[in-house]
């Protein structure tokens, strides 16, 4: 990785991706630029949401890596995330999504530890009485 991907708000290197035989990413590389407005645009079911998915930490890349601020998102996970700064377009759920895998979300956006976010889970989900 080259000196500006290494600093750069955000770096996707080689990141592949698949969802059983469907390759949803190939070989995914890109930096962005400090103090830039970048838009990712594209047609339906060409890797967009797969992309935010793993750059989030809903998914994990299984070939690549991904930095944010410098973090590499699979060794520092909590720093790169805190970080992260996301706003979607609607405020809704993933409808294709559990409610636990929702919280999982969520949870991975604001940077909590995987056993944190278990915790927190299934405490609230125990007090809305949604744990089954």
């Amino acid at each position: 990785m080259d000196d500006f991907a290494q600093h750069a708000p955000l770096a996707i290197e080689n990141v592949s991706y698949a969802y059983g035989d469907r390759r949803a990413l190939d070989h995914v590389s890109f930096a962005l630029a400090p103090a830039r407005v970048t838009a990712l645009l594209g047609p339906n079911g060409v890797g967009k949401t797969t992309l935010f998915s793993l750059i989030t930490g809903l998914f994990n890349a299984r070939q690549g890596s991904i930095r944010i601020a410098g973090h590499d998102l699979r060794r520092e996970r909590t720093c790169a995330l805190s970080d992260l700064g996301i706003v979607f377009q609607a405020q809704t759920l993933d409808l294709d999504l559990t409610v636990e895998r929702n919280l999982k979300y969520f949870a991975a956006l604001r940077g909590l530890s995987r056993l944190e976010a278990r915790e927190r889970i299934d405490t609230l989900l125990s007090q809305v009485d949604l744990a089954d």
